[in-house]
């Protein structure tokens, strides 16, 4: 196997290309190593092992908005003392205008993380202020908590996803790892943590301004807030943390050439796969085994109830037979049965039926019984679904008001709540498996239908006003990476339990396809994986992120879906099933020159099992071995 990592790259703006690779300082002193990506300062370490995700200052308006942040003077200087980083931060959006100066302090002891905030204008803001986020690593780990009045608490960080905040009034946290004692305190404001799994955030949050407070809260032209947070480490054996500190900053300034992956058995079933009807499913050309086209029905501000729903069901239904789907209808409104009796004519042939809440955005218990006799009544023989509209987070809090009788349970996923970062919606990934497997434990066994997927939320399920509640378009969407984002969160919610998945929109900036029907990565990715619904899903091991896998056994022989999550091309040397030859293998990009995305080439002078998968940055592909089938087990 002599070929090389592709290294060619699709055309991008310069916008998304800083937003894809931000500026990247490491900084180090003695044990203590972190990197400052953009305007946070992420995985602060000691001695090699993350004793922090992130810390950063973050604005948040009256709808829980976040102005967007642009960095600016980064200024680093080292002396026998350690080091210090300084950078100034502005945040801008949403009619905010705000500035804050960020001071990152090492020594060999403790990291002392400053920032000074001031507003340049009046606006109303929910949050400002420093964030600490915390590993989902740290999941059931014993902790104590100091309060301000100089009392403790012990607690434990929760292993299944706590639906409110685990820790409350502290002023610092204490907590031991492998001989090392660790003490996180606070200055400037009352701090609490809770727990960011529920919007799929690879994180615990710690941050201040407790909830218990009132907000919004008004901001004046140059007011301004002040807060520091200080980590401090103390270990019985200083030179063995120097030497695994030195071992660590080693090993991260080199990167593999060439990962492996090894394919292995059964490992679950293609899902059902939908898709958001939006304003135009009849640009979205066909896509066979498509399950269905979600209509989602909300009814208008000042206007007459249910008045333009008619429009939007006659152009989804139209859609989706088209596809040969079926309907996946989510209706909002504070009067299901007469919702019921508007959706009559398309209740018969519909699969899925959902009612939600306008204010609460889930299935109201006290209307619950009527809707499911009404919808019975007027021939709706499909899966009535409870839940919420929203993220995880509402049906976590809500479950129990949740109707213990629905057929299934259903919530939505955006991996953009808190934070627009690339690496933060990688790393959502797998909090998305662990999320659906919550979901799954608390509904009881009934089915999960999780959708729709999105980039950013589809509205603002907070929002303290009516002005934050339309969905925005993400540059992302018709770049392959979502596509290769796509393959991954399809990976991360194939399981037993979950019956279906919906991403995206049929169409328009936040669809899969274009104006002019033409698909874009993620619509050619989603196009392929409907045509092998409920097709045996082969299991991947040993493969390292940011590298997706996605092994399905086809009637036609394995096909192997991949993606590349990094701005780096990849090598992966692909073990097939024993008894199974590499040759003969086809490949393809989606959205891209395939000649700059995608490769692969069989062993010609070792092991015919092995094969070398390249793949471009930011790519997104499929490999296929015709007339190959995974043996039969003895």
């Amino acid at each position: 196997m002599s070929s090389q990592p592709l290294t060619g790259k699709p055309e991008q703006s310069p916008s998304l290309q800083a937003r894809l690779a931000p500026p990247l300082r490491v900084l180090s002193a003695g044990p203590w190593t972190a990197r400052l990506v953009g305007d946070e300062l992420a995985h602060v370490s000691y001695a090699g092992r993350e004793v922090l995700r992130a810390v950063k200052a973050v604005v948040r308006d009256h709808d829980w908005r976040t102005p967007e942040a642009s960095v600016r003077n980064v200024e680093i200087k080292r002396d026998d003392a350690g080091l210090q980083a300084r950078w100034t931060v502005a945040f801008a959006g949403y009619g905010v205008e705000y500035y804050g100066v960020l001071t990152a302090t090492f020594t060999s002891a403790a990291v002392e993380i400053a920032f000074e905030g001031t507003a340049a204008h009046a606006f109303r803001r929910n949050r400002i202020g420093l964030v600490v986020l915390h590993p989902p690593a740290e999941a059931g780990r014993e902790i104590t908590v100091e309060h301000p009045d100089g009392g403790s608490t012990a607690a434990q960080f929760p292993y299944g996803i706590s639906p409110h905040q685990p820790f409350t009034d502290i002023a610092a946290l204490e907590w031991a790892d492998a001989g090392t004692a660790f003490r996180l305190s606070f200055t400037g404001d009352v701090f609490e943590t809770e727990d960011q799994r529920n919007w799929t955030d690879a994180s615990f949050k710690t941050y201040s301004t407790p909830l218990s407070l009132p907000f919004p809260v008004d901001v004046a032209a140059g007011d301004s807030v002040r807060q520091s947070v200080l980590v401090e480490a103390a270990t019985l054996e200083p030179q063995a943390v120097e030497a695994a500190a030195v071992a660590a900053r080693v090993e991260a300034s080199s990167v593999p050439a060439v990962v492996s992956a090894r394919i292995g058995g059964e490992a679950g079933r293609v899902p059902a796969l939908a898709v958001g009807a939006g304003s135009q499913p009849g640009l979205l050309p066909a896509i066979p085994g498509l399950d269905a086209v979600v209509v989602e029905l909300v009814e208008g501000q000042g206007e007459a109830a249910r008045s333009h729903w008619a429009g939007q069901l006659e152009a989804a239904a139209a859609a989706a037979s088209t596809h040969g789907a079926g309907l996946d209808i989510r209706a909002v409104t504070m009067d299901p049965v007469g919702a019921v009796a508007d959706l009559a004519a398309y209740l018969p042939q519909a699969k899925r039926l959902a009612v939600f809440h306008p204010a609460s955005h889930v299935t109201e218990p006290d209307t619950w019984p009527e809707l499911k006799e009404s919808a019975r009544a007027a021939g709706f023989s499909g899966s009535l679904l409870a839940g919420t509209r929203a993220h995880f987070t509402e049906l976590n809090r809500e479950i129990g008001r949740t109707p213990s009788d629905s057929d299934a349970l259903t919530f939505s996923i955006t991996p953009q709540m808190h934070s627009t970062s690339p690496a933060h919606i990688i790393d959502s990934v797998p909090m998305q498996r662990l999320v659906a497997r919550n979901a799954l434990r608390l509904g009881g066994g009934r089915p999960v239908h999780v959708g729709p997927v999105t980039l950013l939320p589809r509205f603002n399920a907070v929002a303290t006003s009516s002005a934050g509640t339309q969905a925005e378009a993400d540059e992302l969407q018709g770049e392959p990476f979502t596509a290769a984002w796509t393959l991954a969160s399809l990976n991360a919610l194939t399981m037993d339990g979950v019956a279906s998945v919906s991403y995206f929109e049929a169409s328009g900036p936040t669809g899969i396809c274009g104006a002019d029907g033409q698909l874009n990565p993620a619509g050619e990715l989603l196009k392929e994986l409907a045509g092998l619904r409920d097709s045996v899903v082969l299991s991947v091991h040993a493969h390292a992120r940011p590298v997706a896998l996605y092994p399905v056994q086809a009637p036609a022989g394995i096909v192997v879906f991949a993606g590349n999550l990094s701005g780096s091309a990849i090598a992966v040397d692909v073990r097939l099933p024993d008894g199974v030859g590499a040759g003969g293998a086809t490949w393809a990009a989606f959205g891209q020159e395939t000649s700059a995305a995608i490769g692969f080439s069989a062993n010609d002078d070792g092991d015919p099992a092995v094969g070398r998968l390249a793949l471009g940055p930011w790519s997104a592909g499929v490999v296929r071995f015709p007339d190959i089938k995974f043996p039969a087990p003895n």
